[in-house]
């Protein structure tokens, strides 16, 4: 009688055990990987099927996803990680992965990448020459950031109006500005205008030759007739009314829409907007960004992954998930619902990436010019530059500086950020 009292104990405390969660003696625990990101929407949805995948694909791991508020995402995720408190993966641009690796606070995943027995081979061969010139710009074989996609700007026109004038998609910068003037004289409205007047005047620079930021020796090298050539080119187009600053609207998609301008580069991310905005009002042209000069370059919009693990065992698990995220079908699938272009030649080629590639024709355009993306030096400052490129060329546009004026301000209040 108290053998079998014994076993009904023993028993009992199994069932509320295993219903409280507390079945490791039958299932070795895994490690967790915690994941904070800032998606929502189908995005969420696409990310959150990809986790499940992976967590069905092995028994060690287990990558739990926590959603965190967009605009205060920068300032905590920093604050938990100085205190010890942080994920253990993130997306992250370069430009705000230097303040980390600065501080000792992020994994370097060449060693996991190159180890011979669960490395990725070819990983350098299938991604573009830009991209991996970005995540290994920091020096010694490192390897800070695990690309994703590449999303990149490309050139929406309005093409009903384009052909009315026998205008096609401009292949370059004169002439997109020549059918910009001839819109404008004869529609009233600008031919032309940018999401981004930084990133556009980045590509106009680095198309002529110019260089930018001299990282070693942490100064500016950007050429300075090119510089102020390109930014006159641009703010007298705005002035003349053939070109247009986003303004108010910070998008561009609905001012297209409504036919308030012609044209504009924008991120081929944004084509379901654009669609929303234009109806059934005209024909949308999709092309890539024009490229005039010595040196063929587009802006780098990648999405990358990083570990900001606190020891091996959850660094492992990381890279297990970013090699997973990474593999052929699941990177397409990634690509497709963010409407983006995978970062893997071997993803591209599938017949799967290619049919979507012909159906999207934001991303078809992308696709035609991802072999252009360029590589622009992440140091501390060099967000402030980019701040500092958008105050000069809206200040010139707007008429309230002179380019002379404007740029000695720009290289100043750069130079000093690049100083600190």
């Amino acid at each position: 009688m108290r053998k079998l009292s014994k076993t009904l104990v023993l028993t009992a405390l199994v069932l509320v055990l295993t219903s409280l969660g507390f079945s490791g003696c039958m299932e070795a625990a895994r490690t967790k990987i915690i994941y904070w990101n800032t998606y929502t929407d189908h995005h969420q949805e696409a990310l959150e099927k990809i986790i499940a995948g992976f967590n069905a694909s092995q028994d060690k791991y287990e990558v739990v996803s926590q959603q965190q508020p967009y605009s205060e995402f920068d300032a905590k995720l920093m604050q938990a990680v100085r205190i010890g408190m942080g994920p253990d993966l993130v997306n992250m641009f370069p430009s705000d992965a230097i303040n980390y690796i600065n501080d000792g606070l992020m994994v370097d995943l060449a060693p996991y990448i190159n180890h011979p027995e669960y490395g990725i081979p070819g990983f350098k061969d299938n991604i573009p020459a830009g991209s991996f010139a970005e995540i290994t710009q920091w020096g010694g074989d490192t390897i800070y950031l695990c690309p994703l996609t590449i999303v990149g700007e490309v050139l929406f026109y309005n093409k009903t109006l384009f052909d009315k004038y026998g205008f096609g998609a401009p292949q370059t910068w004169s002439e997109l500005a020549e059918a910009s003037k001839v819109i404008y004289a004869n529609e009233g409205i600008p031919g032309f205008g940018t999401d981004s007047v930084t990133d556009t005047y980045q590509c106009l620079i680095m198309q002529a030759g110019s260089g930018y930021i001299d990282a070693a020796a942490k100064t500016l090298a950007i050429d300075e007739n090119i510089a102020k050539e390109k930014l006159n080119w641009f703010a007298d187009g705005v002035k003349a009314g053939y070109f247009r600053l986003v303004g108010e609207d910070y998008f561009f998609s609905n001012p297209f829409g409504s036919q308030a301008v012609a044209s504009y580069i924008g991120s081929s991310a944004g084509v379901s907007y654009v669609l929303a905005a234009v109806g059934d009002a005209f024909e949308v042209g999709y092309a890539p960004i024009p490229q005039e000069g010595p040196v063929q370059y587009i802006s780098q919009w990648g999405n990358n992954l990083v570990c900001l693990s606190k020891d091996e065992e959850h660094a492992r698990g990381a890279y297990e998930f970013m090699k997973y995220f990474i593999s052929q079908e699941v990177i397409v699938d990634w690509a497709i619902a963010f409407g983006a272009v995978p970062a893997y030649q071997y993803a591209v080629e599938t017949d799967r990436f290619q049919a979507f590639s012909q159906e999207n024709l934001a991303v078809k355009a992308l696709l035609e010019e991802v072999q252009y993306v360029g590589m622009l030096p992440s140091i501390p400052g060099a967000v402030n530059v980019r701040t500092e490129i958008d105050r000069m060329v809206q200040s010139v546009s707007l008429g309230v500086m002179d380019a002379d004026t404007a740029y000695t301000a720009f290289v100043r209040a750069s130079q000093a950020a690049l100083n600190q």
